[in-house]
Formats: structure tokens, sequence, C-alpha cells
């Protein structure tokens, strides 16, 4: 018995080594691509912020230039078509022009042809100036239009990898960690429970509690209702909640501000995250600050959570 209990426990260590040293795997990758990220990230960040500082100067540069070569090229063409019109109204003058272009017949005259000469040869460098601009803006463009792709690509997988953190964590997290899954769109019932308990003493208010709830839940997934106005704050329109909404009124007056909240703030969150399908949709929430958390601190969580099953395995005796 003692020699089978060390075998059995020599097994045991074997795999219990053979865990650990999995999880020092997965814990060193998973800190590798933390700071793989991070450094993608901060690079990416750099890249667009200097291409955008770039382009914006050189794009209000090369438009200064274009303005003032079209600024030159018509004051030159205005100047030749003024020369001509004030050689045309001189008859001695129209007379002496109409004898040069007769073929052969007199001398031109040479102040005429040198002007001409000259004016057309430096509307042509103007023009040849201009096509030159704006290739190199097309040039500009073309390259904020790469790190545009590039950033879209990077969102995409970034987008990927929380779907996959929400979809793993989804029974992780519960209402005690800092990270909770939450239902973005879906009404906060506690809001009618409070209400409902109040208005309701007489009768089964937690039965209607859960309809009153389950009504206004219905009505935020209509896609035939949208309570919204547009503002302009600052130059920029925004989309809020319209407080004149007819159901919105009615529901304020008869239930109180905690109610309405609850079902603006699932209506505002709806439109941002799922305004054409109308269904609530997971993410995954900073509980404590109440927003959504970031990569960063979904990495660190799980992290932390291997950091922790580390600990206790190396506890096993």
């Amino acid at each position: 018995m003692e020699r089978k209990y060390n075998n059995m426990t020599v097994t045991l260590q074997g795999l219990v080594d053979g865990l650990i040293v999995k999880i020092n795997s997965k814990d060193s990758c998973l800190w590798d691509w933390e700071l793989r990220y991070n450094e993608t990230v901060r690079q990416l960040k750099g890249e667009n912020a200097a291409l955008r500082l770039v382009f914006a100067k050189e794009n209000r540069k090369e438009k200064a230039e274009n303005f003032k070569l079209r600024c030159e090229l018509r004051r030159r063409t205005k100047e030749l078509k003024d020369y001509k019109s004030q050689n045309d109204n001189n008859m001695e003058r129209r007379s002496f022009l109409n004898e040069i272009e007769a073929p052969k017949e007199n001398v031109p005259s040479r102040d005429l042809i040198e002007l001409e000469k000259t004016t057309s040869d430096q509307i042509a460098a103007l023009k040849e100036q201009l096509e030159g601009t704006s290739e190199a803006l097309k040039d500009m463009e073309s390259r904020y239009s790469c790190l545009t792709m590039k950033q879209i690509l990077t969102n995409r997988e970034l987008q990927a990898a929380r779907k996959e953190s929400i979809n793993g964590l989804n029974d992780a997290l519960t209402s005690r960690t800092t990270l909770v899954v939450k239902r973005m769109g879906q009404i906060d019932q506690k809001a009618f429970e409070v209400a409902s308990s109040g208005k309701f003493l007489n009768e089964d208010w937690q039965e209607t509690c859960a309809k009153l709830c389950s009504l206004w839940q219905q009505n935020v997934q209509d896609p035939k209702w949208h309570p919204f106005k547009m503002i302009n704050i600052r130059g920029n329109l925004q989309e809020i909640v319209d407080e004149d909404d007819k159901k919105l009124k009615e529901l304020r007056n008869e239930y109180g501000d905690v109610v309405y909240e609850a079902v603006s703030t699932a209506l505002m969150e709806m439109n941002e995250y799922n305004a054409s399908g109308r269904y609530a949709v997971p993410e995954i929430w900073n509980r404590k600050e109440g927003r959504k958390a970031t990569m960063k601190e979904i990495i660190q969580y799980v992290i932390g959570q291997l950091k922790i099953h580390k600990r206790k395995r190396k506890q096993i005796p």
C-alpha cells in the first residue's frame, strides 16, 4: 500500500508539474501578447497621429499653393485678354494686326509676339506646377487611405478578440467582480421594482413589475419607435433621447425619474450597440467606473486569474 501510495504520489506530482509548466507557458504567452498588443497600438496611434499631422500640414500647404497658382493664372490670363482688348479697340493697332495676320504681307509686331510668347510660357509653367502639386496631393491622400485601411483591419481584430473574451468570460464574471457581462439595451429591472413596491401596495407588485418591465423592453426593441432627436454640441450633431416623446412623458409622469432614466439608458445603449437588430447584446462592463471595459483591463483580469490558479496549484501537497 505504501509503494502504491508512493507511485500514485509520483504520478500526481508529475501531472501537477505538467499543468504548472503549461500554465507558466500560457502565462508567458499572454504577457507577450499583451506587450505586443500595447506596442502595436502605440505604434499605430503614433503613425496615425504623425501622418494626420503631416497630411493636414501638406494639405494646407498644397491648397494654399494651388490657390496662389490659380490666382496667378487668372491674373496672367486677364492681363493677356486686357492687352488684346486694348489693341482691338485701337483702330490703328487693329489694322496693323490685320496686316500681320495676312500671310507674308508685312513683318509681325515683335512686341506683341514676344508678350504673347512670354505669357503663354508663364501660363504653361503655372499649369505644370499645378499638375505637380495635384499629384503630390493625390499621393498624400493615397497614403492616408492605406493608413485608414490598416486601422480598420486592426479594429476588426480587436473586435474579434473582444467577442472571444465575452464568450470565454461569460460564466467566469459575476456580480462580485469588477468586470461583469452586461447586456446592452436591456432595462434594469431594479428601477421598476423600486417604483412598483411603492405604487402597488395592495397587489402582487412583483408580477406587475415583471409585466411592466417586459412591456417596456418590447418598446425599446420596437424598430418603429424612435424617440430621439438631434442636437448641436460645439458644432457636432449628436443624437439624444427626446424627453418630449409622448410615451416617455407618460412613463415619467406615472412611475417617476428612476424608471424613466432606466428606459432612456436602455434606448441609448440599443441605439449605440445594435440599432439595426434591436435586441440586447452582451458587453464586458467595468462595474465600478460605469463604462465599457478596455481590452487592457480584460487581459489584466485573465492574467490575474491565471496567477491565482497557479498559486492554488502550488499549494496542493
